[in-house]
């Protein structure tokens, strides 16, 4: 189901696409700091900031399942899909910024 389009998507990926895979059920992580987090986060999302993403990805019993990462450009966002893939995750997205997915959002 998720594995065709996970297909079509590399590295940071058009926000239509990654709003396919939130409608799908995957999971929508923001990597931002708690603060950034408070001051407004897509109502799907959790917020594991980078600096936790290592102890927060043991807790995760289906590595399988689909993640979009966003943050505030991108960045911090790629390193959270490297860090999940270096530990098994297989279905990781790079959402890139918070403003770019609310901009693509669905009505």
């Amino acid at each position: 189901m998720f594995q065709s389009l996970l297909a079509k998507l590399s590295g940071s990926s058009s926000g239509e696409k990654c709003w396919q895979l939130i409608e799908q059920g995957a999971r929508v992580i923001d990597v931002r700091s708690p603060e950034e987090f408070a001051s407004g986060h897509l109502p799907q999302a959790i917020n594991v900031p980078l600096p936790t993403l290592d102890q927060w990805l043991h807790q995760v019993e289906n590595k399988q399942h689909p993640f979009v990462l966003y943050c505030g450009a991108g960045i911090r966002a790629q390193k959270g899909c490297d860090i999940l893939k270096a530990n098994g995750f297989e279905c990781v997205v790079n959402g890139g910024s918070l403003k770019d997915l609310v901009c693509c959002q669905p009505s």
